[in-house]
């Protein structure tokens, strides 16, 4: 090393002082971060409390519907009659219910949306069905689980007891059936979940957004088993949905789901129970089987996650407060869960 270099070292320039406008910059930028944050947090809670207001409209909807056949005379052919009960239902409860309630809070929140109302990229065929076997696993694997919770409560002395639906006693109520439980509401829920309700989410962080809509998802369920039910398949629908920017494999999963209770129905109308645990028990094996397969190849292929450049972020709300900001706005739907909940447990005698 030369001389002038060890004067150097030894003799380090002076600290340059910031300027005065580099000073004013600098805080000015602190205090834009600040804003921004705050106008997040803001935004979260709003969201929160519409969200919470389409639940509750939601639920109004389908109590102003059952009261209006009550009125007009027709209970008794709602609860007697499969095709009408079927034809209300997808009235009240999948037309008014979610998607007029979750439609106007896509209205109102319209200015949150970063992504399209209903996420539309084009899917191979091939490919929506490896999703579509990957969230039957899921929905098996939330089967499963939701009956190891039932029979914990039975364990405990206690047992849910469940609204009883109607059973198809002719062809057209087995087309009625498939309609209402497994087409309807995969068409309907998902509107309302995986696009307005994810739809408004998603510009505050997308596990955020996973997570969140699947709270709201749980809470139209309408008690703790099927909330905790609805939440797990939930989180794998919205995920999928992020991931591939298209509605289609949610609707495909969501109606197969629905539709395996609707196939076991419609196999005891045409056959007997014991024919149909045996096909459903079969049917929940090739599932199972299609799922690990469909597993491997998302994985092989790299399609299990969406890998986006980074962009750089001036600050970050972490996620606990994310939810916690968000929960103030669904409070009382979790009363109402509670509540509801508590109605149906009883004591097994």
């Amino acid at each position: 090393m030369n001389q002038n270099n060890n004067f150097y070292y030894q003799y380090p320039p002076a600290y340059t002082q910031p300027t005065p406008q580099q000073v004013a910059e600098y805080y000015k930028k602190q205090q834009d971060i600040l804003q921004k944050k705050h106008k997040q947090k803001v935004q979260i809670l709003i969201t929160g409390f519409v969200l919470g207001g389409a639940i509750l409209l939601n639920l109004m909807f389908q109590v102003f519907g059952i009261s209006i056949i009550n009125a007009i005379g027709l209970s008794d052919l709602y609860n007697e009659s499969m095709l009408f009960q079927s034809g209300a239902n997808i009235i009240i409860i999948d037309f008014f219910g979610l998607f007029l309630s979750f439609g106007l809070m896509a209205l109102l929140l319209k200015k949150h949306f970063i992504t399209p109302l209903i996420p539309h990229e084009k899917i191979s065929a091939f490919k929506a069905f490896m999703w579509l076997s990957l969230g039957m696993g899921v929905c098996l694997c939330a089967n499963y689980m939701t009956n190891g919770i039932i029979e914990l409560f039975k364990h405990f002395g206690y047992e849910l007891t469940k609204y009883d639906t109607l059973k198809p006693t002719h062809p057209l109520e087995c087309v009625m059936l498939v309609i209402s439980t497994a087409v309807a509401p995969a068409i309907f829920e998902e509107f309302a979940m995986r696009c307005a309700s994810l739809g408004v989410l998603r510009k505050h962080g997308k596990g955020f957004a996973v997570i969140a809509v699947s709270i709201v998802f749980g809470l139209l369920h309408g008690n703790v088993i099927q909330f905790v039910f609805a939440f797990v398949i939930g989180l794998i629908l919205a995920y999928i949905t992020i991931v591939t920017d298209s509605i289609v494999p949610a609707m495909l999963i969501h109606g197969c789901n629905n539709g395996l209770s609707v196939l076991q129905d419609i196999l005891q109308y045409a056959t007997t129970k014991k024919i149909s645990d045996n096909v459903i028990t079969v049917i929940f094996i090739v599932w199972f089987v299609l799922a690990v397969i469909a597993l491997i190849y998302l994985l092989i292929t790299k399609s299990l996650f969406k890998k986006e450049p980074k962009e750089p972020v001036e600050y970050r709300v972490p996620l606990y407060q994310k939810l916690a900001l968000l929960l103030p706005g669904l409070f009382i739907p979790f009363v109402i869960l509670v509540y509801v909940t508590s109605k149906t447990i009883v004591p097994i005698s």
